[in-house]
C-alpha cells in the first residue's frame, strides 16, 4: 500500500493525517499482517513444499474450504499512470492531491470464482487434508439464507460439524489429563502417616499376595493325605 500510495498512504490523506498517525497505522497492519502469516505458515503450512515439515501433530478440526466457481471473478487489476492536470493541488507534503495512478477494477483478466476470490486460490496446500464445500452464491451473499440467495445453510452444517469433531477431541483430551492428574495427586499426596498413595496401594498388594500364599498352604495342610498301599499290582 505504501509503495503503491494506496488507502492511508495515499495523497490524499496527507492532510488528514500526520506522520504519526500514518506510522502508527502502519505498525498495526504490519503487526497484523505478521500474525496472518505465522497463522497460515504454521496452520495452513503456506510456503512449505514438503509434507513432511509441515506440523500435521498441530490439532484443529477439519479444514472446510466453501467455495463457489460460478461467478467470473477478475483477477487482474489494470494500472496506468494519471494524466497530469494543472488544476491538482498540492498537499503539505508536496504532492498532487489525486493519486498518482488510475486503477481498473473491471476490465482485467477473469476467472471461476464467487466475484471476490479466486476458485483455485481458495483452497490450502494438497498435503493438508480438507473437505472442498461446492456452493453457488456470490461472496457478498454466501453468510445469507439460502432463500435469500446464500448459501449460509450449508456453511452453517459445516461448522457445527466442526464444532462437534473438535468437542470430542477436547472432552478426550480433558480425560487424558484427569487421568494424569489423578496419577500425580496419588504420587505426591500423602495420609496422616506420612506415606503416599502409591505406597499404599504397593503394601495391600504385598499382603493380598501374602494371604494368597498362606491360603494355599493352609488348604495344603488340611487336605486329607493319600493312602498308599504296599501291595504289588497283579500284571
Amino acid at each position: 500500500w505504501e509503495r503503491l500510495n494506496i488507502g492511508v498512504f495515499g495523497p490524499e490523506y496527507d492532510d488528514l493525517l500526520t506522520d504519526e498517525q500514518r506510522q502508527d497505522y502502519k505498525k498495526h497492519m504490519q503487526i497484523q499482517m505478521n500474525a496472518a502469516k505465522m497463522w497460515r505458515q504454521t496452520v495452513f503450512g503456506e510456503g512449505i513444499d514438503n509434507e513432511e515439515e509441515y506440523n500435521a501433530e498441530l490439532f484443529l478440526p477439519p479444514f472446510v474450504a466453501c467455495a463457489t466457481d460460478a461467478i467470473p471473478t477478475v483477477n487482474q487489476i489494470l494500472r496506468r499512470n494519471r494524466k497530469s492536470s494543472s488544476q491538482n493541488t498540492v498537499t503539505r507534503k508536496g504532492r498532487s492531491r489525486a493519486n498518482p495512478y488510475e486503477y481498473d477494477y473491471v476490465s482485467g483478466r477473469s476467472v471461476p470464482g464467487d466475484g471476490r476470490i479466486d476458485f483455485d486460490k481458495a483452497f490450502p496446500p494438497g498435503f493438508v487434508s480438507h473437505k472442498v464445500v461446492a456452493l453457488d452464491s456470490a461472496h457478498a451473499k454466501q453468510m445469507c439464507w439460502e432463500e435469500s440467495g446464500g448459501n449460509w445453510g450449508s456453511v452453517y452444517d459445516e461448522v457445527v460439524e466442526q464444532a462437534e469433531e473438535y468437542l470430542k477431541y477436547v472432552r478426550g483430551k480433558e480425560k487424558e489429563s484427569a487421568a494424569e492428574t489423578s496419577l500425580e495427586e496419588m504420587l505426591e499426596n500423602g495420609d496422616g502417616r506420612g506415606r503416599t498413595v502409591l505406597k499404599r496401594i504397593a503394601a495391600r498388594a504385598r499382603n493380598a499376595r501374602k494371604w494368597r500364599r498362606r491360603r494355599r498352604l493352609v488348604k495344603r495342610v488340611a487336605a486329607r493325605p493319600k493312602r498308599f498301599s504296599f501291595r504289588r499290582r497283579r500284571s
